[in-house]
């Protein structure tokens, strides 16, 4: 089922039911995906300035999928910038003369 978020406070609410659906303490939840207690328990409150890399690890343990809804361009533009670019070959730069005198 999709849901719609959009608040820390819904992100948190879903992480918490999510948890709560695997029948997991918060403590060890957390253990469990690598994350501290107090992390989730601040994740599951909604406040802002989580990690991201640690809520998409909670996302990843829990099962819960993110995904983004964007336009056509925006789309184009994004797998123009996953497809791996040509190897740029660098230039050495050429030591400075000395001068003798």
């Amino acid at each position: 089922m999709k849901i719609l978020l959009n608040t820390p406070q819904e992100v948190g609410r879903i992480v918490r039911a999510a948890r709560k659906a695997e029948r997991l303490r918060q403590d060890d939840a957390a253990g469990a995906m690598g994350v501290s207690d107090v992390f989730l328990w601040t994740l599951e409150k909604g406040s802002p300035g989580v990690r991201l890399d640690n809520l998409l690890q909670v996302f990843r343990a829990l099962g819960i999928q993110l995904s983004a809804e964007v336009s056509d361009e925006a789309a184009e533009r994004y797998q123009a910038l996953m497809e791996p670019s040509p190897s740029r070959k660098r230039k050495k730069r050429q030591a400075a003369p000395t001068g003798s005198a």
